[in-house]
């Protein structure tokens, strides 16, 4: 996933049979010789995609081009798999079994994107991140301003939604991508505020989801950046310590993980927030431990 402020690109040219091969990359290092023939004789080829990150390509596995970026996807869709079934089970309304299902959508095209390294499959990860937020801001807005402007709020998210995917497509800037992105998320941030302060009687189950939520978003942004403007000593460590060690600094999975559970735990706070809407006098959450000291919630329905 591509966020926010990145490290300077650099490309190189491969002259093979006669024929430049120019490749781009995220960081600004050139790409040693061997690591491009191991690109091109992949199971995907040549890279095409204008970001590639501080993972070696290719190492784990010639059909995977980043292993661990690509395995760590699998977070994402199977908590937005979990909250989804959840929906489905209590049967909540429409609007939060979209939410899981544009949380999948962003978390396969980020598989795609990680696997093969190729263009579509880039925008198949950054777009839907936009549309996704689109869709989260519309969940989270207020009732009274979804009842006095329906129309307004559904054109609002859409053309965000559009006019950032078009104007994207065409000019190939991630850092445009990655301010766009940011000024979303900075608004659910505000929307999310706004609620607690909306319904105070319910602040310390609200704040607790909502903080839990941002932390996890907050550490993996942290990762993420330490990841990309500290890439060659990443690289450099793993050389050194091998295997099990060197899998450990693989920090752009690690954003993928505390991503997809900040994102989940604020689809829970928009569905408690919807119960307090609708006059429950508290939201009604239940915890499901997923492994030995982390646990994940889920909004019920007692009538169910």
């Amino acid at each position: 996933c591509a966020l926010l402020p990145l490290c300077s690109r650099s490309s190189m040219a491969l002259t093979e049979s006669g024929a430049a091969k120019k490749l781009w990359r995220a960081i600004g290092d050139a790409i040693p010789p061997e690591e491009i023939s191991k690109e091109l004789q992949s199971f995907w080829g040549k890279i095409t995609a204008t970001l590639d990150w501080c993972e070696e390509n290719y190492v784990v596995s010639s059909v995977i081009a980043e292993f661990w970026n690509t395995l760590s996807n699998f977070v994402i869709i199977g908590l937005a798999w979990y909250g989804y079934e959840k929906c489905r089970q209590y049967h909540l309304e429409s609007r939060f079994k979209l939410c899981y299902l544009a949380l999948m959508v962003v978390g396969v095209g980020s598989t795609l994107f990680h696997c093969t390294l190729y263009r579509s499959a880039q925008l198949m990860d950054e777009l839907p991140m936009i549309w996704c937020v689109s869709v989260f801001l519309h969940t989270i807005s207020p009732e009274s301003f979804r009842e006095r402007h329906p129309l307004a709020l559904r054109w609002l998210c859409l053309g965000y939604s559009l006019v950032v995917s078009v104007a994207y497509v065409y000019n190939k800037n991630a850092l445009f991508h990655e301010v766009c992105y940011g000024v979303g998320v900075g608004m659910l941030i505000l929307l999310c505020v706004s609620a607690i302060r909306r319904y105070r009687e319910s602040r310390s189950e609200l704040l607790y989801v909502l903080r839990t939520g941002l932390t996890w978003y907050g550490l993996a942004f942290l990762v993420w950046n330490i990841d990309n403007f500290f890439c060659k000593y990443l690289r450099l460590f793993r050389s050194r310590v091998g295997w099990p060690l060197a899998h450990l600094t693989q920090l752009h999975a690690f954003w993928h993980v505390g991503v997809g559970v900040g994102t989940y735990f604020f689809i829970v706070f928009a569905g408690m927030v919807r119960q307090l809407e609708l006059g429950e006098p508290r939201p009604k959450v239940r915890w499901r431990q997923l492994v030995p000291g982390f646990s994940i919630p889920y909004v019920f329905r007692q009538s169910v």
